[in-house]
């Protein structure tokens, strides 16, 4: 007979994550950090930046990780891989309740969208999905390092997963509001940010922005410090 194994299990109302690594990048702040992996427009010297994602294995400063030899067979095979989806926690994402709208860097001046509807950092659950190209695996040292980066330095790291094209890859997708920004505006150009200018060792990079533009990037955790 059919099986209701969900049924035997409530829901649980809240979850608890332990990081498994953390994020080293060249990014100390949001000026000059990334919104996406692949638009590094506007960015830190104006080009993707190389990356470490160093994992944690048990010590005195991490006690409920894994063991160095559990870790190390972990990340065995990852090197075949080409891209990786990495899941983070923007920890420094200091805007809480989470707004229900934003408006997006890009598109129309005005238009507002649903949090849920953009790659906005500011959510209920702060969670960061990069897909990162994998340029080695260092098994030795736990680490892999990786290109393209979007995120701040120090960000933790809850998971890692392998990019695989034949079921992650969708390029005839439907994207909702940007498909009517795609015909106006090359999506690879600057955003509109209402945090510019930047400050002064940034200046230079780009011109000044407009203002009151929330942004809808990875890369954008709210650095507060």
């Amino acid at each position: 007979p059919p099986l209701s194994c969900t049924g035997q299990f409530p829901t649980p109302t809240s979850v608890t994550l332990a990081p498994i690594g953390v994020v080293q990048s060249l990014y100390k702040e949001r000026f000059g950090t990334p919104r996406q992996p692949t638009v590094s427009t506007n960015a830190l010297n104006n080009a993707p930046t190389h990356a470490t994602l160093r994992f944690f294995a048990q010590s005195e400063s991490h006690p409920s990780a894994p063991p160095w030899d559990h870790v190390a067979r972990s990340l065995s095979g990852l090197d075949g891989f080409e891209f990786v989806w990495a899941l983070t926690y923007l920890h420094l994402n200091a805007q809480n309740p989470a707004p229900a709208t934003v408006r997006p860097p890009r598109g129309p001046k005005g238009l507002r969208v649903g949090i849920y509807a953009t790659r906005a950092p500011h959510r209920q659950n702060p969670l960061g999905l990069s897909a990162l190209r994998v340029t080695s695996v260092d098994i030795d040292r736990l680490e892999v390092a990786v290109y393209g980066i979007d995120l701040l330095d120090g960000t933790p790291l809850l998971d890692l997963k392998p990019y695989v094209p034949y079921c992650d890859a969708f390029p005839g997708a439907r994207a909702g509001w940007l498909d009517d920004v795609v015909g106006e505006e090359n999506m690879k150009e600057p955003d509109r940010l209402g945090y510019w200018p930047p400050p002064k060792h940034l200046r230079g990079q780009s011109e000044e922005g407009e203002d009151g533009v929330e942004g809808e990037g990875e890369g954008l955790e709210a650095a507060r410090k």
